[in-house]
């Protein structure tokens, strides 16, 4: 069985990845109306989503099979985003201005609806089924937290199912669909489903970490900006769980944030994160995945949650190795 640990990823892995999904991107994109297209290439993508459906696959097999599903999941998980900033009225996205802003609420939803279509138009019939489940998932998470906010109790179990299903749901998608895509078994692309779900919600968890305490430089987000708009997230539904009531006062977000970090929200977050991460490992061992594919996912799962972690103390830049560019040159098309 392998034997696998966390390990730094290659730097090359989301330009790989970029590599791969960006030609079928783009040719998406040139079948929009020009006012469509504008809005669906204004926010530049991370591909970390379309590297864990690329890496899935390679864990099995051939990563190549599965360039169809990690672009779909690019612009599946663009959709939802361009959902979530209209839904919360989050004015920035990756240091811009959110599309809405830029471009209008109507423009932003139709821009939305494009990109769910261009994604399905992606991947077989069996694959649109699963795909629209996460999505449902996505959808029923936002309904429930809805209902949740409007709420006194706190149950921090249901805010972990909540954050389940709004941010996980599409990585274990992605990890599925790209372990099938190269031919894995059902026990295998189930390993590799459970995988991405919980790199999902560690995710979710370092996410609202950043959000609180990393500022403009890293999150591209206002300092505190959850706090200023009294959102439930994780840290402060934790803290609210050990007896703070966070937002009884009208105090000032910065001493909001102090009194989360006190009453543990801050702390509680980080171990559950590293939790998530460490039973991940577990699902990707169990998967029986080919050794190099298994150290780059190890390492991107960990470069996308507990690795942010520092980031909200001492914001530094990532610098590229220089040995990795070569690493991966002979598995991206020309």
């Amino acid at each position: 069985m392998t034997s696998i640990e966390v390990v730094a990823p290659p730097q090359d892995v989301l330009a790989w990845s970029r590599a791969m999904v960006d030609a079928p991107r783009k040719a998406a994109f040139a079948t929009l109306p020009d006012e469509t297209r504008e809005v669906v290439e204004y926010h530049r993508p991370d591909f970390s989503t379309a590297a864990l459906a690329l890496l899935a696959a390679d864990a099995i097999g051939d990563a190549t099979r599965a360039i169809r599903v990690a672009t779909a999941l690019e612009l599946a998980v663009q959709h939802e985003q361009l959902h979530a900033d209209l839904m919360t009225r989050a004015v920035s996205r990756g240091h811009q201005p959110s599309a809405w802003v830029e471009f209008g609420d109507d423009r932003a939803v139709s821009a939305a609806d494009a990109l769910l279509t261009l994604a399905f138009a992606q991947l077989t019939r069996s694959e649109v089924m699963v795909l629209n489940a996460a999505l449902l998932s996505v959808v029923d998470g936002y309904v429930q937290e809805v209902e949740m906010d409007e709420r006194d109790d706190i149950d921090i179990a249901e805010y972990l199912g909540v954050a389940a299903a709004k941010h996980s749901a599409l990585t274990a998608c992605a990890c599925e669909l790209g372990a099938l895509a190269a031919g894995a078994t059902r026990s295998q692309a189930d390993h590799l489903r459970e995988f991405g779900d919980d790199v999902g919600l560690a995710r979710k968890h370092v996410d609202d970490v950043l959000a609180i305490w990393a500022g403009a430089t890293v999150t591209g987000r206002p300092l505190y900006d959850d706090l200023v708009h009294r959102r439930r997230t994780l840290p402060v539904v934790a803290a609210m769980d050990a007896g703070t009531d966070v937002y009884a006062s009208s105090a000032a977000p910065q001493e909001l944030a102090e009194l989360i970090d006190q009453a543990g929200g801050r702390q509680w977050c980080e171990q559950q994160a590293e939790l998530l991460l460490a039973r991940a490992l577990g699902h990707l061992r169990q998967a029986g995945p080919r050794t190099r594919a298994a150290d780059e996912l190890s390492g991107l799962a960990r470069e996308v949650t507990t690795a942010r972690c520092a980031q909200a103390r001492t914001p530094a830049p990532v610098v590229p190795s220089q040995s990795t560019a070569e690493s991966r040159a002979d598995r991206t098309p020309s």
